[in-house]
C-alpha cells in the first residue's frame, strides 16, 4: 500500500472547467470549488485469478423456507454531525413544485395511453426470498442475457436469464463460485451487476464478510453462463459499505459509504488492466462529509450507449445531492437545493497526476430529505403499519450518462417528501452539457413523480431510471400505502423525447402488485436497477422488490417505446478536445477520426461537412472522404493560423442523410501569443499580520490557460514551500504557513505558446500565533451502554488569559477502552455550542482507542483498532471552530449507541492555536524555556 500526499486548492471566480461568462448568464450554475491533486490512497497491484465456469453444470442452491434463519445486513452508519437542525430560512410552501406540475398535467388527461410502452414485453418472477434483508436486487442486460442478483446467506446469489424468452439459464448460484479461495470466498453481498457494452464483458462485484475487500469478477466473453472469469480481490483502506459503480472509458469508477476519517471514498479501478487480465491497482480520493446525514455516498456515472465518452481521458463523473435545509441549515435558501457534480481524472501510470475536482453545484427546485427525520431507517408505512426504509441519502442506482454527440446527458433520481407529511415521491432530473468537457453541466429538466392518488397519497421511492437511444426516459419504482392498502409493489412510467418538459407523460403502469406486508425488518431493497438493452438501444429492463405473502421477492420486466429504434445513424469522433498555438503559417490539429455508425439497419449514404456556419475564422480543413456509407469512417484534417480568435473555438462535425442530421462539436483552445505578465493583487507587497493560510489574488491576462503560484522563503525562490497551478486568478493554501515569517510570492501565466515571464515578486509577513495544549482533568469516566444513559460528557475549561480567536484546533491524546468501537461516537462541543462529530462508529468489533485528530494530518483511513497513537483526519473538519473564541468550557461527548458493550474514557486534550499572544502561551509550537501554565479545569 502506498500513500500519496494530496494538495487541495480553493479555486477563484475563474474556476476550472467554467468560463465566468457561463456563470453570469446561467445563475443556476455554481463554479467548481476545489481541486485535489494526487489520491489519498493507491493500492498495490492485484493479480487476478482465472476460473472457467459453465453455470449449467452447477448444483442448485437450497431455497430459503419460512422458519429458516433470517439475517439482516447492517448498513454502516455514523451519527450525523448536525450543527443547526432548524434551518435559518424555513420553507413556506412544502408541496413539491414538480409534484404540482405532474398532477396538473395528469388532470388535463394528456397522458399517452396507446403506446406499447404501457404493456411489458416480458414480466416474470426472479430470485425468491433468501432469508436476508435487504435484498439489494439489481441486474443488467447484455448481448443475449439478463443477469440478476440478490443477497443470500453466503453472499450474492446470481441468476441468468435468456433475454428473449425469460427462461433461466442454469440454476441460481453464489457469486463466490466464480472464483477460488481467498477473502472473496466469503462473500457478504451488496452486489452490483454491470455490462460493459463497448467490450461486451460482464462486471460483477460484491464485498466480503470479515474484511475490507471488494471482489470484481470480469468475464472473458459476453455469455455469462459459460465463460472464464477473472477475479480481482482489492483490499480497501476502510470497509466499503454500499458501493456503487460506473463503467467509463479509462476506469471502473465507484463510490462507497466508507465512514472513515477524511470523508467518504470515491475510487478508480484500472479498467484497461482488468480487461486484459493484468495486475491492476485502484486509487482513492475522499469527498468531505455533509452535515445531517450519517449514511453518505457519492455515486459515479455509468455509461450507456455504443461508444465511450470521447476523447479518451474524459474525467469520470460523480454526483451527490445537497438539501441545504439539512446540510447548510444556518445559511439555507428555501427555494432551491443542489446537485453536486465532481470529476475524477485518473493517471494509473503516475498517480500523483490524478485529480479530483468539484463540486459544480447545480441549482434545482427544493426537495425535502426529511422523511421521518434525516436518519431513520423507516418512513413509508405498509398496510400492517411497519414503515419501510426511504433511502433518502444517495442519488439512486444508477446515475446514467449518455453522449448524443452534440450534447451529453446525466440522468438520475432521488426520493423526496412531496408535502411535508413524509409522503415519498421520486425527484428525477436530466442535466445536459454542450461543448464538451470544458463546458458546465446545466439543468435541462426536472420533475417529481407523485400523481394524485385516489384514496389518498401513496409513497413512491427506490426508483431506477434510464434513457434509450432516442432520448426517451423510463422510470420504475416501488409503491406502498397503509390505507387504503397498497402492498409494496412495482410500477413504471415514462416520457418521450420532446414531450412536455418536467413531467412523465405516460400513464402509470403496474408490473406487479404486492400482497401482504413485510414484518421484522424495515429494510427495503436498498437499490433497484433500470437498464437498457445494448443491442437495440431501446428495451428497458427493471429489476426490483415486491412483497408476496409477507416477504420480499423479486421481479423482472422489460418494455419499450414504439418510436425507438427506427433506422438511423450516429456519429462519434476522436480528438474532440484540443489545444493549439496558432502560427502565421498555420498549425495542424491532430486528425479527427469520425465514425458513422448504422443503427437498426440504416444503409443510406451520409454526407459530411462542418455545419451550416462552416469553420471559424482562421480555421481551414476538410473531410476525406466527404460521404460515408454506414458503418464507415472519415478523417477531418484541420489547420489553424494566427488569425483565429484566441480562446475556445467550436468546430461542428455534421452528418446529413435525407432529413436526418447529426452533429458533434470539437472544441479547440487557440492561443496566438505567449501569456503576458500578470500583476499581483493580494497580499499586497510587504503586508504584515497575514493569516497563515492566505488567499492569493492576481490580475487576469489575455490568453492565459493556467497560472502557477509559487511561495518561497527567499526572493530568489531557492526554497519554494508551496506551489499551485490553477485556471483562475486566486488560490488559497490548504496548509498553514509558519507564523511571524516573511515569505515571497510570484505568479506566472502560461499557455501553449509559452509565457512572457513571471510577475514582480511581492513579500508578506505572517501574523503571530500562540499555541497551547489543554488536558482534561475530570477523567477517567465510564462509557456506559445506551441502555444505561449511554452519554459521557467530559469537560475542560480555558481561562480568559489563554483565550482568543482560534486559528487551528486539534484533539490530542484521546485514549480509553471499549469492547465494541462500532457502537460509539465522539463529538466536541465548543463554548459557543458548535458541535462537531469527529469520530463516528468506526472499526466495528475492534476494541479500545488511542488516537489524535488534526485536519492537516496526512489523508488516509484510521487504523482498526485505532490504538497506534497516530494522528489522523477527523470525520468532519475541526476547522469549523476556527475564528471562535477559545475561552470557556469545552465538552467531549462520547455516545454509546447500542446495548451490551461499554468502556472508559481515560485521557483527552486539545491543542489550540489562537491569533495573537495569550498570556503565558508560547509562540509557534511551544518554543521557549517553559511550557504554558496548566489552565484551570
Amino acid at each position: 500500500m502506498k500513500r500519496i500526499c494530496a494538495l487541495a486548492i480553493a479555486l477563484g471566480p475563474m474556476s476550472l472547467f467554467l468560463n465566468p461568462a457561463d456563470a453570469a448568464t446561467n445563475p443556476k450554475v455554481v463554479p467548481l470549488e476545489s481541486k485535489s491533486v494526487g489520491p489519498s490512497y493507491v493500492s498495490d497491484a492485484v493479480t487476478p485469478t482465472f476460473k472457467h465456469v459453465d453455470v449449467r453444470t452447477l448444483a442448485p442452491l437450497p431455497d430459503w423456507q419460512p422458519g429458516d434463519p433470517i439475517r439482516e445486513i447492517p448498513r454502516q452508519f455514523s451519527d450525523p454531525q448536525v450543527i443547526n437542525p432548524n434551518p435559518l430560512n424555513p420553507q413556506v410552501d412544502q408541496f413539491d413544485r414538480g409534484a404540482q406540475r405532474q398532477q396538473a398535467f395528469d388532470s388535463e388527461q394528456r397522458a399517452i395511453n396507446g403506446d406499447a410502452f404501457n404493456t411489458p414485453i416480458l414480466n416474470f418472477p426472479s430470485v425468491g426470498n433468501t432469508g436476508v434483508s435487504p435484498s439489494d436486487v439489481n441486474g443488467d442486460v447484455g448481448k443475449n442475457h439478463f443477469v440478476n442478483s440478490v443477497n443470500g446467506s453466503s453472499g450474492a446469489r446470481i441468476a441468468i436469464y435468456d433475454k428473449v424468452t425469460g427462461v433461466q439459464v442454469g440454476p441460481t448460484f453464489s457469486l463466490e463460485t466464480l472464483g477460488s479461495g481467498g477473502a472473496c470466498a466469503s462473500g457478504l453481498g451488496d452486489a452490483v451487476i454491470l455490462y460493459d457494452e463497448v467490450v461486451e464483458r460482464w462486471v460483477l462485484t460484491e464485498f466480503v464478510s470479515g474484511g475490507n475487500d471488494l471482489c470484481f469478477y470480469i468475464s472473458a466473453g459476453s455469455d455469462p453462463s459459460n465463460t472464464t472469469w477473472m477475479r480481482y480481490n482489492f483490499v480497501m483502506p476502510s470497509f466499503p459499505d454500499y458501493p456503487k459503480y460506473g463503467v467509463w472509458g479509462d476506469a471502473y469508477y465507484a463510490g462507497a459509504n466508507e465512514n472513515s476519517g477524511g470523508g467518504r471514498g470515491v475510487y478508480a479501478f484500472d479498467r484497461t488492466a482488468m480487461l486484459a487480465g493484468a495486475p491492476a491497482t485502484f486509487q482513492r480520493f475522499t469527498v468531505p462529509n455533509l452535515a445531517g446525514f450519517g449514511f453518505q455516498v457519492t455515486v459515479p456515472a455509468d455509461h450507456d450507449g455504443p461508444t465511450m465518452p470521447v476523447p479518451p481521458g474524459t474525467p469520470g463523473i460523480f454526483m451527490r445531492h445537497r438539501d441545504d435545509e439539512a446540510h447548510n441549515a444556518g445559511s439555507n435558501n428555501p427555494n432551491v437545493d443542489f446537485l453536486e457534480v465532481f470529476e475524477l481524472t485518473v493517471d494509473f501510470a503516475t498517480p500523483g497526476n490524478s485529480t479530483f475536482v468539484g463540486p459544480q453545484s447545480i441549482e434545482v427546485e427544493s426537495f425535502d430529505s426529511d422523511l421521518f427525520g434525516l436518519s431513520a431507517f423507516q418512513a413509508f408505512p405498509q398496510p400492517n403499519g411497519t414503515r419501510l426504509d426511504p433511502l433518502r441519502e444517495p442519488v439512486m442506482n444508477r446515475l446514467v450518462y449518455r453522449n448524443f454527440g452534440s450534447y451529453e446527458v446525466l440522468l438520475g433520481n432521488l426520493v423526496t417528501d412531496v408535502d411535508g407529511n413524509d409522503t415519498g415521491g421520486v425527484r428525477w432530473f436530466e442535466l445536459r452539457r454542450s461543448g464538451g468537457r470544458g463546458a458546465p453541466w446545466t439543468l435541462f429538466q426536472e420533475g417529481t413523480y407523485a400523481p394524485a392518488d385516489a384514496g389518498g397519497p401513496a409513497d413512491r421511492w427506490m426508483a431506477g431510471i434510464a434513457m434509450d437511444e432516442s432520448g426517451n426516459i423510463a422510470l420504475g419504482y416501488s409503491i406502498v400505502r397503509q390505507s387504503p392498502a397498497i402492498s409494496a409493489g412495482m410500477r413504471y412510467v415514462g416520457r418521450q423525447d420532446g414531450d412536455t418538459p418536467g413531467v412523465m407523460t405516460t400513464t402509470e403502469n403496474s408490473i406487479i402488485e404486492g400482497t401482504g406486508s413485510q414484518g421484522g425488518s424495515t429494510r427495503w431493497g436498498d437499490y433497484h436497477s433500470m437498464s437498457i438493452d445494448p443491442e437495440d438501444g431501446c428495451t428497458f429492463w427493471f429489476s426490483a422488490n415486491v412483497i408476496t405473502g409477507g416477504s420480499w421477492n423479486t421481479q423482472l420486466a422489460a418494455f419499450r417505446f414504439d418510436a425507438c429504434g427506427d433506422p438511423t445513424f450516429t456519429l462519434s469522433a476522436t480528438n474532440r478536445e484540443q489545444s493549439i498555438c496558432a502560427t502565421p503559417t498555420g498549425a495542424d490539429l491532430n486528425t479527427i477520426d469520425l465514425t458513422v455508425t448504422s443503427r437498426n439497419g440504416f444503409t443510406d449514404p451520409v454526407d459530411l461537412d462542418f455545419g451550416a456556419a462552416g469553420l471559424p475564422v482562421g480555421v481551414s480543413g476538410g473531410f476525406t472522404p466527404t460521404q460515408v456509407n454506414p458503418t464507415g469512417m472519415a478523417q477531418a484534417d484541420i489547420t489553424v493560423d494566427n488569425t483565429a480568435t484566441p480562446g475556445m473555438n467550436t468546430i461542428t462535425l455534421r452528418g446529413t442523410s435525407g432529413a436526418t442530421e447529426r452533429e458533434l462539436q470539437a472544441n479547440v483552445l487557440v492561443t496566438t501569443l505567449p501569456a503576458a505578465v500578470t500583476t499581483l493583487s493580494a497580499p499586497i507587497d510587504m503586508a504584515t499580520d497575514v493569516v497563515l493560510a492566505p488567499t492569493f489574488t492576481w490580475a487576469p491576462v489575455a490568453q492565459a490557460e493556467t497560472y502557477t503560484l509559487e511561495v518561497a522563503t527567499d526572493n530568489a525562490f531557492a526554497n519554494i514551500v508551496a506551489t499551485a497551478e490553477v485556471t483562475g486568478t486566486s488560490a488559497t493554501l490548504s496548509t498553514n504557513l509558519n507564523s511571524l515569517t516573511t515569505y515571497f510570492w510570484r505568479v506566472t501565466a502560461n499557455n501553449l505558446c509559452g509565457s512572457d515571464g513571471s510577475s514582480a515578486v511581492f513579500s508578506f509577513t505572517t501574523a503571530a500565533v500562540s499555541c497551547a495544549v489543554y488536558t482534561s482533568t475530570d477523567v477517567p469516566l465510564r462509557i456506559p451502554p445506551t441502555g444505561t444513559a449511554g452519554v459521557t460528557n467530559s469537560t475542560l475549561n480555558i481561562a480568559a488569559a489563554f483565550g482568543g480567536p482560534i486559528v487551528d484546533l486539534d484533539v490530542v491524546d484521546m485514549s480509553g477502552t471499549h469492547t465494541f468501537m462500532g457502537d460509539i461516537d465522539f463529538r466536541l462541543i465548543s463554548p459557543a455550542n458548535t458541535t462537531v462529530l469527529f469520530m463516528g462508529q468506526a472499526c466495528g468489533t475492534q476494541e479500545n482507542f488511542d488516537i489524535n485528530f488534526d485536519d492537516d494530518a496526512a489523508p488516509g483511513a484510521w487504523p482498526c483498532p485505532p490504538t497506534d497513537g497516530g494522528t489522523y483526519q477527523p470525520t468532519n473538519p475541526l476547522a469549523q471552530f476556527n475564528a471562535e473564541d477559545s475561552t470557556g468550557t469545552w465538552t467531549l461527548r462520547v455516545t454509546d449507541n447500542a446495548n451490551g458493550d461499554s468502556g472508559e474514557l481515560q485521557t483527552w486534550g486539545l491543542q489550540i492555536c489562537i491569533a495573537g499572544l495569550g498570556e503565558g502561551i508560547l509562540i509557534d509550537g511551544f518554543e521557549g524555556p517553559t511550557p504554558p501554565p496548566a489552565p484551570e479545569n
